[in-house]
């Protein structure tokens, strides 16, 4: 595999510091987004624990950071998405999320499989909220400035990334059946994208701290 890919963890490890350091001056939902952030961290740090010391295998790590991820990203479009869609339509569809995430572990995917349904029907639901968001930006056209806006970048971030997720994640189990270099290559492409979403999630943070635009300034 090409070297980047042993360092994934890096760009979440500089959002991760950046936010600790700006976090009281972030607004509400960019707040919500540093949990997120943390919580990937943790994940990381839990997935060398599990993998060198436990069970060398981090599946359940993984179920429970995509449950949670999506939890939290959640969290965040409820905020973001507010006078477009109501609040309890995103918590319907995460509290069956959860309810499925649970299902998922205790009768179909157990805690030592690829959680590949659940990460997958995670990803499609943060997919639709971040199409969402831009509809509501395009429909209420109250942003001066999209690239002063951190939601923007943020919700791009989110978009993309959980685009590609969702094919990543569904076509986990074929890669295996597939050649090395397919597997390598799947690898190699989700740690560039992986990097770049962290990138995006910066720049978010960056204009979050920035002179805020008209958008957030009565918030």
């Amino acid at each position: 595999m090409f070297w980047y890919v042993k360092f994934t963890w890096f760009a979440n490890l500089i959002a991760f510091v950046l936010g600790l350091f700006l976090y009281k001056r972030f607004p509400r939902e960019i707040k919500i987004v540093y949990y997120f952030v943390v919580l990937g961290a943790i994940a990381e740090v839990c997935n060398k624990i599990v993998i060198h010391f436990i069970l060398r295998n981090s599946m359940p790590v993984g179920h429970i950071y995509y449950t949670l991820a999506i939890v939290i990203l959640g969290k965040y479009y409820i905020q973001i998405l507010k006078g477009f869609i109501k609040p309890i339509w995103v918590i319907a569809t995460l509290s069956a999320f959860v309810l499925y995430s649970v299902i998922n572990i205790a009768f179909i995917q157990g805690l030592l499989q690829y959680p590949s349904i659940t990460a997958t029907l995670g990803s499609l639901i943060l997919f639709l909220f971040s199409i969402a968001f831009f509809i509501k930006v395009m429909v209420e056209a109250k942003i001066e400035k999209l690239s002063a806006n951190p939601n923007i970048w943020i919700n791009t971030a989110v978009l993309l990334y959980y685009t590609v997720n969702i094919f990543h994640h569904s076509l986990f189990n074929l890669r295996f059946k597939a050649s090395i270099e397919v597997v390598y290559f799947a690898a190699n492409s989700f740690s560039l994208w992986n990097q770049l979403f962290y990138v995006l999630i910066i720049i978010g943070f960056i204009q979050a701290v920035k002179e805020r635009p008209v958008s957030l300034r009565n918030k």
